[in-house]
């Protein structure tokens, strides 16, 4: 099992409400999220790759030119120890039904997405098939992540995520 990122180490006394369980059922994105499902996302947290074989260099060079249906929410910003001029920022999106995030490079910021709840897909540079997420998945954001969402459910999804910023 896979370490919890250290970016999200912040969540771990979130992590101790679930009692200890070692495994939980995947949240279905046919019903409407219930405030349980958070939790849950968050103690089965883990990255969410492009499918075996399917991962190609420039395979994708765009998806949605526009943002539509998202509400950002920054939570916080905390300077870092070893470079002041850097901050991680920790960012509540909702992406309504319908709702796209525009394509956008992250050579300059990097970070992580976890899904809360809901379902979102992504279209990344390195994938040639779309990749869905459900609440529980985690998608790096490295310095050769450049990518969309698009969220095609009947349900808003919801998405944690952090970045290392230039403080402001």
């Amino acid at each position: 099992m896979s370490r919890l990122p250290i970016a999200l180490a912040a969540l771990a006394p979130l992590l101790a409400l679930g009692g200890g369980c070692s495994t939980m059922d995947r949240i279905s994105p046919d019903r409407a999220p219930r405030a349980d499902d958070t939790l849950r996302a968050i103690q089965s947290a883990h990255f969410h790759e492009c499918p075996e074989g399917r991962a190609l260099a420039n395979a994708r060079i765009g998806s949605d030119n526009e943002s539509r249906g998202v509400d950002t929410q920054d939570i916080g910003l905390v300077p870092l120890a070893s470079d002041p001029s850097r901050a991680v920022r920790l960012r509540r999106i909702t992406v309504q039904a319908g709702g796209a995030i525009a394509w956008h490079a992250h050579d300059g910021v990097q970070g992580m997405a976890l899904v809360l709840s809901g379902e979102i897909t992504e279209f990344r540079n390195t994938c040639l098939d779309p990749i869905v997420y459900r609440a529980g998945d985690v998608a790096r954001e490295d310095a050769q992540t450049a990518h969309g969402w698009r969220n095609t459910s009947r349900y808003p999804a919801v998405i944690l995520v952090t970045h290392v910023v230039p403080r402001s």
